[in-house]
C-alpha cells in the first residue's frame, strides 16, 4: 500500500469514527469537533474502548495527524502499523462485539435428573469447571460447578456420593443465588462485551467472583439460554484494549 493509499484510507475511517464519536457524545451544538466528542466520551465514560487512556491518547494522536494532512497532505503518512490499530480501535468503537457473538453456543448442560457421576464424567471429560441446570422448558435454574461439593460439605458436614444422586439431590447449593464464592449474571445477546467485562470487575475485596455469564435474548432469567460466557473469554477481548 503506497502513502497516498494509506492517506486516503486513514482519512475515510477517520471522517467514519467522528461520526460515531458525535453520536456518542451527543452534545446539543451545531457543530461539535473531534477532539471535542473524543474529550466529553473519554471523562464522562460513555465508551468502554475510549474510556481506556492508551486508546484515548493514541486517538487524540490521530486527531493531531489528521489535522496536520487536512492541510498539508504530503508532509506525512501514517505506517501500515499506525493505521492496521487505528481501524482496529474505529472497528471496536462502530461496531464493538456483542455477547452472543462471543459467547459459546455449544453449551453441555444437565437436568435435575441426570446422576451426579455422569455429571462429573462429563466436566473432567470436557474441562468444563461449571454446567448449567436447565428446566423442561430450556431456562436456567442453577449451575452445577466444581465447588459444589464443598459447598454441599459445609452444609452436610460430610459428603458420600454414589450412583444413586441425583443434581437434584443438589439443589440447595446449585441455585444461582446459592454459590459461597461466585455469582451468575444474565446478560442480553445485544450487549457489548466490553461493558459486560466490567460486571466481571469485583468492586471489593470480598465480593463474589464472576463464574459466568448467561446470555439470553434480552438478559432475563425467564428466557431461554442462548449462550455462555466465562471470565476468561472477556478477559482475552478486553485484553486487546488495555
Amino acid at each position: 500500500m503506497t502513502d497516498k493509499e494509506r492517506i486516503e484510507e486513514f482519512l475515510s475511517a477517520f471522517k467514519d469514527l467522528e461520526k460515531e464519536l458525535v453520536s456518542i457524545a451527543h452534545l446539543n451544538d451545531d457543530f461539535v469537533s473531534f477532539s471535542r466528542a473524543l474529550n466529553y466520551i473519554y471523562y464522562n465514560q460513555l465508551n468502554p474502548v475510549v474510556s481506556n487512556r492508551d486508546n484515548y491518547d493514541f486517538l487524540k494522536t490521530a486527531s493531531d495527524l489528521r489535522n496536520i494532512l487536512s492541510h498539508e497532505n504530503n508532509v506525512c503518512a501514517p505506517s501500515e502499523e499506525f493505521l492496521s490499530k487505528f481501524l482496529h480501535v474505529s472497528q471496536a468503537i462502530i461496531s464493538p462485539l456483542n455477547c452472543y457473538q462471543l459467547a459459546s453456543k455449544d453449551i453441555t448442560s444437565v437436568h435435575d435428573c441426570d446422576e451426579v457421576m455422569k455429571v462429573i464424567r462429563i466436566m473432567d471429560e470436557k474441562k468444563l469447571t461449571h454446567i448449567p441446570i436447565i428446566d423442561e422448558k430450556g431456562l436456567v435454574k442453577g449451575i452445577f460447578s466444581r465447588s459444589t461439593f464443598f459447598d454441599f460439605a459445609m452444609i452436610h458436614e460430610s459428603v458420600s456420593i454414589d450412583d444413586s444422586y441425583q443434581v437434584s439431590d443438589f439443589s440447595s447449593v446449585t441455585g444461582l443465588d446459592s454459590h459461597s464464592n461466585e455469582s451468575f449474571f444474565f446478560v442480553s445477546r445485544y450487549t457489548n462485551v466490553l461493558k459486560a467485562f466490567s460486571m466481571i470487575r469485583k468492586n471489593k475485596a470480598h465480593d463474589k467472583g464472576v463464574g459466568l455469564l448467561l446470555v439470553t435474548e434480552h438478559g432475563k432469567a425467564n428466557e431461554k439460554l442462548l449462550g455462555i460466557i466465562t471470565a476468561t473469554d472477556l478477559a482475552k477481548v478486553s485484553s486487546e484494549f488495555k
